[in-house]
């Protein structure tokens, strides 16, 4: 292994001048800086982080705690987000994955605290709430995608209303009027605030909120068995008396089932039917035909907006709203 020493030499240079430049020290004369890089290269040098990290009295490690965010599908651009501010930040990620349990969540912890890391991020798959160990409360720590009751941490969250709102004004800006909901788990964050951005839209437009066009596409978590199903959904909302002429999907796996089933009836998405949905999955929404207008997750926006509010320290305990991306794509068009 190459030693600073070395470098040195090659350089004509001090190691003392050596360890200034490897530790952007601005007071070195810019001719000495290129021909310590020089030296550098040639060698193949690499600094001994560990003694800098004694020195620092940092560890350069910011942990991850995944709540099996790296373990579902596009959820992982938030760690993705994380972990390009960080490296900006000459840091990297520990990242640890639970199974959702609060014996794991504190093992997590306990191991990452251990390791002296600088800071902690605690990231959920799904909009929820969490419980959070006074643990966290030793290093600065945030939630992602999650919240806790007693507001003890600055939290970033998918603006769901917005959402909502927008995928619904997207319609009645193409004059529908009769608009079927089909939402997610009632149980969940998501599917409260998003049928809340719903009403407001509708609300804004003047157009009376009706129930009958609220209907399940999946089950709560304490129901045995898939009691609510999007075919039953569409089944349901296209033999109301005053059929939907739109649909808000509550996530693209929805709308693509709910594609099928109009296919079914012999309806057309933008001909027929017009939809909107969630998620931006890249394997669903681009590939269905026409292609599916939805809103984006801000799962990366997230994650870089934690990270950077780490290194922002002093910033008030507050929760921030993210906002999603509106992808406007076809479905939500009706061709004449």
């Amino acid at each position: 292994m190459v030693s600073i020493k070395q470098v040195a030499k090659q350089a004509g240079v001090s190691f003392k001048t050596v360890s200034r430049v490897v530790n952007n020290d601005p007071n070195v004369r810019e001719e000495t800086r290129a021909r310590v890089q020089e030296a550098i290269a040639a060698l193949n040098y690499r600094p001994n982080r560990a003694a800098r990290m004694m020195r620092n009295q940092q560890s350069g490690v910011i942990g991850f705690i995944s709540d099996e965010v790296v373990t579902q599908p596009y959820a992982g651009d938030l760690l993705i987000g994380a972990q390009e501010v960080a490296s900006q930040h000459d840091k990297v990620l520990m990242v640890v994955n639970i199974e959702n349990d609060r014996i794991g969540r504190q093992r997590a912890i306990d191991m990452l605290l251990e390791r002296r890391v600088e800071a902690l991020v605690y990231a959920s798959y799904y909009h929820k709430e969490v419980q959070v160990p006074q643990e966290m409360l030793q290093v600065p720590s945030v939630l992602v995608n999650c919240y806790a009751e007693n507001e003890t941490l600055t939290t970033f969250i998918p603006d769901e209303v917005q959402a909502g709102y927008d995928a619904t004004r997207l319609l009645l800006e193409q004059g529908h009027k009769r608009i079927g909901h089909i939402t997610l788990n009632p149980d969940i964050v998501a599917s409260v605030k998003r049928l809340e951005g719903y009403r407001k839209a509708l609300a804004e437009a003047g157009i009376s909120y009706d129930p009958q066009l609220i209907v399940q596409g999946e089950s709560r978590f304490d129901e045995a068995g898939d009691s609510a199903s999007v075919e039953k959904a569409v089944a349901e909302l296209l033999k109301l008396t005053h059929q939907p002429t739109a649909f808000v999907c509550g996530k693209d796996e929805f709308a693509m089932q709910a594609y099928f089933e109009f296919s079914k009836r012999g309806l057309q998405v933008g001909r027929d039917i017009a939809v909107t949905s969630f998620d931006n999955q890249r394997m669903i929404a681009p590939g269905l035909s026409p292609g599916l207008t939805t809103m984006a997750l801000p799962h990366f926006e997230m994650g870089q907006a934690a990270m950077n509010s780490i290194f922002n320290q002093g910033d008030d305990m507050v929760t921030r709203l993210i906002p999603f991306s509106v992808i406007e794509r076809q479905s939500h068009l009706l061709k004449n």
